[in-house]
């Protein structure tokens, strides 16, 4: 490890690297939900795409921009989205997990928004 990845935690580093999840959902046919978040001023910005099926979200992948935690953020929270309990996707659920310091706070809510809202629209498609 580098000296500049040491603010990094381990999962961070394997996220950041992987990008799991990242890109677009290709053409295939289903309902399709969005959900973004944006703050600037944080160098922050998180789409969330989803295919849903039987009113559950089947896919979901993501476009994003930031600083490694909040790429590393939205690769957790799309497979997250996809796996599990909607509330999983906290703010402080993500950086329990990525071991983000509380300045990272504000950026990792971005993501929890744009997953709120990625629900949202997933509830309204189904």
């Amino acid at each position: 490890m580098s000296a500049s990845d040491a603010r990094y935690s381990v999962r961070v580093l394997e996220l950041f690297r992987a990008l799991p999840g990242a890109g677009p959902l290709d053409g295939a046919a289903g309902s399709i939900a969005t959900g973004e978040a944006m703050a600037l001023d944080r160098s922050a910005w998180v789409r969330f795409e989803a295919r849903v099926a039987r009113g559950r979200i089947a896919e979901c992948r993501f476009l994003a921009w930031g600083c490694p935690h909040v790429l590393a953020a939205a690769a957790l929270a799309a497979r997250w989205l996809a796996d599990g309990p909607p509330g999983r996707c906290s703010a402080a659920s993500l950086a329990g997990e990525l071991d983000a310091p509380a300045a990272k706070m504000g950026r990792l809510l971005v993501v929890e928004d744009a997953g709120r809202a990625l629900l949202a629209d997933a509830a309204r498609v189904q």
